[in-house]
């Protein structure tokens, strides 16, 4: 019997390099498959680049104070997300990054969702959570493309959704350079947020001795990547809201790793 193939393509996607990966018996149907999963990420930035004009996003941000913008079902369930764990990190994770973490509201049900603005000054972006949000639904198109075979991965960046395949992660030493191995991912998400000497680093008590980064494994990579702002701005790779979510957390600094 031949084994499966192994297919990969690579191309610029949310601000980084996107991969996507499978193993599959008959090209037509991978390719295909691959098709419709690019379609979907696609669709996704669309809507929630703050960097294009026409997005859900872009348009909540030029409206004015008092009014509503219809936006689609992806800008509608990330920021209801959002909502939830901003409430749930007692003002922590903010899309509003501090514009206004309580300006803005969604209304009308999943039938017709309408992002809120209550005040000029808010403006959303979903940089902290929208990259793992698309890295779900291209790994779902995939999987449906493959008739619900998941033997299959997508990786932005280092946002990374795989099913039933294994994938080795390497583990970057920022000081002397290289990788070694880290941690092989089956079934569920990893990401990681950089932590230089900025802001964030400072807030979470870790600008000493950076450049640090913090990784989240989840089975979803939307809960992934929005954990690790969450783990950043505390410090704390024990935080509750990772048990919440069933993740795991890392905090890395000279190619180690602590959780």
């Amino acid at each position: 019997m031949t084994p499966p193939r192994t297919l990969r393509r690579a191309r610029p996607a949310l601000g980084t390099i996107v991969e996507m990966g499978l193993h599959a018996d008959g090209d037509e149907r991978a390719e295909a498959a691959l098709r419709a999963a690019w379609c979907r990420l696609a669709e996704v930035e669309g809507a929630l680049s703050a960097f294009r004009s026409e997005s859900d996003v872009a348009r909540f941000n030029a409206a004015p104070a008092g009014s509503s913008v219809r936006i689609g079902g992806h800008a509608a369930a990330v920021l209801r997300f959002a909502m939830e764990l901003h409430e749930a990190s007692g003002g922590l994770f903010d899309v509003s990054l501090g514009t206004g973490p309580r300006a803005w509201s969604i209304t009308g049900g999943d039938s017709a969702p309408r992002a809120c603005k209550h005040s000029a000054s808010v403006r959303i972006d979903l940089g902290g959570v929208g990259k793992g949000y698309a890295v779900d639904r291209a790994f779902e198109a995939l999987t449906e493309g493959l008739g619900g075979d998941s033997t299959c991965w997508v990786n932005a960046g280092g946002d990374l959704r795989v099913g039933e395949v294994e994938v080795p992660i390497y583990l970057r030493d920022e000081h002397r350079g290289g990788a070694s191995p880290w941690l092989s991912l089956r079934e569920g998400a990893v990401a990681t947020s950089h932590l230089g000497f900025g802001a964030r680093a400072r807030l979470a008590g870790l600008a000493t001795g950076g450049p640090w980064h913090v990784s989240v494994a989840a089975p979803r990579c939307m809960w992934s990547d929005a954990l690790t702002k969450v783990v950043a701005l505390t410090g704390r790779a024990d935080h509750p809201l990772l048990a919440r979510h069933h993740a795991v957390a890392w905090i890395h600094s000279e190619g180690r790793a602590c959780h």
